[in-house]
């Protein structure tokens, strides 16, 4: 009980504010203390120190105010870094760590890859690359999926130089034997297939194959005609399929067979793929019939600007 009322006296002492008159008495009154205990402690000198009497009460005078008042700083400087180190613990924010590979998995990010280095390649600049950058661009060529990779290539066969010419024919050579082999596998699976929903999935796989003569530009525009024709042949059956009617969609865009194309889409929309998959395609499906007016309704620009690939489409029908 009486430790509980001392503790409280302390705290309350603590708590207690002193006014400026308090705090000049308490110094006043220090400093006459220190005097009056230096002179008490000079009476106690050894006598070859008598002479000196009035130099040392003197120091000790001033060492011990002295270090009065260094208390009394030492004491103002700790208390505003302990208050500053107190400030900054409460006003600290909390971080969280973010991974930034798993936030750019679940974005939609379109590379560029080599872009200007294929600029460059169909430019005037074309004569002045080295053999060891132009097979370097053709490597890399190659290896992208992307429309007419194989057609660039080809421009190549005819190059001035050797080693050149001869990775370019490779290259083409290499990209027609796998998708002549590929053909030949997806041809002997749908002659031992009796699986209604398996020869459609094959007879897909087949056309797609096809689709890849034209889509990489493997062929010229005299042999397109033909693959389409093949393409069409194949998927004729495939009546549950939505990727088939989505493959004959574009085939017919690539022909100019707009109303043909919209079928399709509208097809493959009744068997249950999204209408917003297909916007760009019914687009310029509306842009190839000059429907001009009809464009806008398949640009939903939210949707759009989401996905970076559709992007620029906005900004350039924005702009007309």
């Amino acid at each position: 009980m009486n430790e509980t009322i001392n503790l409280d006296l302390i705290s309350k002492l603590l708590m207690q504010q002193n006014s400026a008159e308090e705090i000049a008495i308490f110094i006043v009154a220090e400093i006459i203390f220190w005097i009056i205990l230096s002179f008490f402690l000079i009476q106690f000198l050894p006598k070859k120190y008598k002479p000196y009497k009035k130099e040392i009460l003197l120091f000790f005078i001033v060492l011990n105010i002295g270090l009065l008042f260094i208390g009394i700083l030492l004491t103002i400087i700790m208390m505003l870094f302990g208050l500053s180190w107190a400030t900054h613990r409460l006003s600290r924010p909390s971080y969280e760590t973010i991974y930034f590979e798993e936030q750019v998995a679940e974005f939609p990010i379109v590379y560029s890859q080599f872009q200007e280095g294929l600029l460059r390649m169909e430019g005037e600049q074309q004569h002045s690359l080295s053999s060891d950058e132009k097979i370097k661009s053709l490597k890399i060529l190659y290896e992208m999926n992307t429309q007419g990779n194989i057609a660039k290539i080809k421009h190549y066969l005819s190059d001035s130089s050797d080693e050149t010419r001869l990775y370019a024919f490779a290259l083409v050579s290499s990209f027609e034997k796998k998708l002549n082999d590929r053909i030949t596998n997806i041809q002997e699976e749908i002659k031992n297939c009796s699986n209604q929903d398996k020869l459609e999935k094959f007879r897909f796989e087949l056309a797609q194959a096809y689709w890849q003569f034209i889509f990489h530009g493997v062929v010229n525009e005299q042999l397109s005609s033909f693959y389409t024709q093949k393409i069409a042949q194949v998927l004729k059956d495939n009546k549950s399929t939505p990727s088939s009617f989505i493959l004959l969609g574009k085939i017919h865009i690539f022909n100019g067979e707009f109303s043909q194309a919209e079928e399709a889409f509208l097809r493959a929309i009744k068997l249950g793929v999204q209408k917003e998959s297909l916007y760009t395609y019914l687009a310029e499906i509306k842009y190839g019939q000059k429907k001009y007016n009809d464009i806008a309704q398949y640009i939903a620009k939210d949707e759009f600007n989401i996905d970076l690939r559709l992007k620029p489409l906005v900004q350039m029908w924005s702009q007309t």
